[in-house]
């Protein structure tokens, strides 16, 4: 006997499955902000729920809450009709689906036999596949990202949700190249060199994740680089303790030899001992796809403890196995812009479904490779043709509270500290102070930098000194 939850709001489709054999409805909720607690309490083996109930918070933030917390929980979503052509409802469907949510429904009637064949036949990935492609499709082309214009509620300060991190910072973007892994591999450095020590008088430890299991730029940027030791090695052996439903399968023995095996796959940068990095590997979709959400609650709870601060390199995309998990366990988001007016505009539209995903209150924005109107900087930024019609000042202007604007740096500095293994946060050159001082802005934020005074006297005397002499030439 399987016992179910109804949470549909509509009556006659309650009082139908109540009629089925095989199924026990062991209760009704009419409101969706009763539904996540009527799971705890009831815990159903089927959860049925459709817009149709009372309230004004997202049914999708709903599910992909009660995905993470009940993974063993069979969630039946009456959608109604969706019109395919609808790209951001599509997208959102498809959310659901990456997180394992795949009985949703979405024709425009449904009969009583339907609601028996759904019930008896769940559907699974390869189903659903037609969902998750247009999803595909749509995050494969820059700044064509899932969009959802609903506005909910904010949710409680995220140092009270228990799921969340409080030393767990994510560096994301909505597109590839916007420099999240320059911007996440400067801020963990900066952290682990200029930090202020521990409760133990030392250092910080800081650990750098690289989470984009399909891009090699973190491993690139500090020289770290192990075929055997690294995210997909980690991954691999979490599976063999955690199965595809979350249910925890590992012996004690096991379990010992998996966290040990995790915490041999972090490699120090030599330049900096104390942060430790879990670099990533090149797979293909279909390899992903095996990964479970759960893989890195596991490898988030098995090291957690074993760092002051963790920052992870996420991937672009929010529908990538690894982006939903770590945007949901982080204390901050920190989101890279750059001046691309589309970029920018689709940023604002993507702030909606960060809203529907409830951590829209964590997230925070950096300018990446800014560009300022100033002769004397112009021909290190290219700017010197023409100025700069879409400048850092409109994105202060609009919804963007930018926390740090980080200079382009000349080609020559970045290509030479890229072959190099060394983040530029490590420079001591004049030319890139300000780049400098804008990362540790950001470093500031998340764990207090001991010199971070000393550099932006630095810099704002630097900047005086640069007005002086800008007067002195314009007589």
């Amino acid at each position: 006997m399987k016992k179910v939850l109804v949470a549909t709001g509509q009556k006659i489709i309650d009082e139908t499955i109540a009629k089925f054999e095989g199924y026990e409805v062991v209760n009704a909720v009419e409101y969706k902000n009763e539904v996540v607690e009527a799971c705890e309490y009831f815990s159903p083996d089927i959860l049925l729920l459709s817009e149709g109930l009372s309230g004004h918070e997202s049914l999708l933030q709903i599910m992909l809450q009660l995905g993470m917390k009940f993974p063993n929980l069979r969630i039946i979503y009456l959608a109604g009709h969706v019109d395919l052509r609808d790209e951001p409802k599509v997208n959102a469907l498809g959310v659901l689906v990456m997180a394992g949510i795949y009985d949703i429904i979405h024709e425009k009637s449904i009969s009583v036999q339907m609601l028996r064949n759904i019930l008896d036949n769940p559907k699974d990935a390869e189903s659903m596949s037609y969902l998750t492609k247009r999803v595909k499709e749509s995050t494969s082309k820059a700044n064509k990202e899932s969009l959802i214009e609903i506005e909910i509620p904010q949710e409680k300060e995220n140092e009270e949700d228990e799921d969340i991190y409080k030393n767990l910072h994510v560096v994301s973007s909505i597109k590839p190249g916007t420099g999240k892994s320059f911007l996440s591999t400067n801020v963990a450095t900066a952290i682990a060199n200029f930090g202020v020590e521990n409760k133990d008088g030392k250092k910080p430890r800081v650990a750098l994740i690289e989470a984009d299991l399909q891009n090699l730029s973190v491993g690139t940027l500090l020289q770290i680089e192990d075929d055997k030791k690294n995210l997909k090695a980690v991954m691999e052996k979490i599976s063999t303790i955690v199965n595809e439903n979350g249910n925890f399968v590992g012996t004690l023995e096991q379990t010992e030899e998996v966290n040990t095996f995790i915490k041999s796959c972090f490699k120090p940068f030599y330049r900096v001992k104390n942060l430790e990095a879990l670099v990533g590997s090149q797979l293909t979709f279909e390899q992903i796809e095996s990964i479970k959400p759960y893989y890195y609650i596991y490898l988030l709870d098995s090291i957690a403890k074993e760092y002051d601060i963790v920052v992870v390199d996420s991937n672009s995309s929010l529908t990538h196995i690894t982006t939903f998990p770590l945007l949901q366990m982080a204390k901050s988001c920190y989101y890279v812009l750059n001046l691309d007016f589309n970029n920018v505009r689709n940023n604002a539209r993507y702030k909606s479904i960060l809203k529907e995903m409830g951590i829209a209150d964590k997230v925070k924005y950096v300018l990446n490779e800014d560009i300022v109107n100033d002769p004397k900087e112009s021909l290190a930024s290219g700017s010197d043709i023409e100025e700069l019609i879409f400048t850092a000042d409109h994105l202060d202007d609009s919804d963007f509270k930018l926390e740090a604007r980080v200079p382009m740096l000349p080609k020559t500095v970045f290509l030479n500290r890229l072959y190099e293994g060394t983040p530029v946060v490590l420079d001591d050159k004049k030319y890139t102070l300000k780049a400098r001082y804008e990362i540790l802005k950001v470093a500031n934020q998340i764990w207090p930098i001991k010199n971070f005074k000393e550099i932006e006297e630095e810099y704002l005397a630097s900047k005086d000194d640069k007005k002086r002499k800008g007067k002195f030439f314009s007589r």
